[in-house]
């Protein structure tokens, strides 16, 4: 009896867990992205809707599982929600949630700090398990600068509506082929429609080397009010996007070559 007790109580505490996140109000709100200067853009200060999806989606028991001992990495994390998201529910080795704007990388080291020494967050002693703040660090890495990137190849590389425009998309590709192991996984969640460059990313998969393993529409309970208070004016105010936009979850795989 006492073990089913134990038991319960942790399904109990699993189910509660929340995630402690700050944005910040996006400078040149009209046009947050860096024209050419990748240190201006301040679209990563707030919390956009397609990284909810991809955290709720990190957070579902049909992948979470999979993050078990591996190291993942968020691109364009912003506040990182999604990163933090597999750090807070899975047992994976190392999350690195990245980004490159310096103000966006104090938040993400602020959200970081935020969410340490919770009951969840702390290792039980023998576990074998990391501490959170040795598992989950804030990187700065500039896409076109190899030398900023982590040495060490990644088995997960994740990322939310990263593709604004056609010109990202073979940079983008080169900085998730010079992370991702040869057996790695590239997880990208973005609205259906609506981004200038998805279409050419799709089409671009086969010649990367990449095939799409699986896409999906995103379920609704993934597109609900993601506060905690539930207060819903609050959410509609922050995320009025999410319960109206279609979201698309993909699967990204290395094609296997013939030596």
């Amino acid at each position: 009896q006492t073990q089913t007790q134990t038991q319960e109580q942790e399904q109990e505490q699993e189910e509660e867990k929340t995630l402690l996140v700050r944005e910040l109000p996006i400078e040149n709100a009209d046009c947050p992205f860096d024209d050419g200067h990748d240190k201006l853009d301040t679209t990563g200060l707030g919390i956009w809707s397609a990284s909810i999806v991809m955290a709720r989606w990190m957070a579902d028991k049909s992948i979470l599982g999979r993050f078990d001992g591996k190291n993942v990495l968020e691109l364009g994390a912003g506040c990182g929600v999604p990163g933090l998201v597999v750090g807070l529910y899975s047992t994976a080795k190392h999350v690195y949630v990245t980004d490159y704007n310096p103000v966006t990388m104090d938040n993400l080291q602020y959200n970081i700090d935020m969410n340490a020494n919770r009951p969840y967050t702390k290792s039980p002693k023998g576990s074998g398990e990391g501490e959170w703040v040795e598992r989950v660090k804030a990187i700065s890495i500039d896409w076109n600068d190899e030398t900023t990137w982590p040495q060490e190849k990644m088995d997960y590389v994740i990322g939310s509506d990263l593709i604004y425009q056609k010109s990202i998309v073979p940079l983008l590709w080169k900085v998730v082929k010079g992370l991702i192991k040869d057996d790695g996984i590239f997880l990208y969640t973005c609205p259906s429609d609506g981004r200038d460059g998805l279409q050419e990313f799709i089409d671009s998969v086969k010649n990367e080397g990449f095939y799409c393993y699986s896409q999906e529409v995103a379920p609704d309970l993934y597109r609900s009010n993601p506060l905690s208070n539930g207060d819903a004016d609050q959410a509609f105010l922050h995320f009025y996007e999410l319960p109206v936009t279609e979201y698309k979850l993909y699967e990204f795989r290395k094609r296997k070559t013939n030596n």
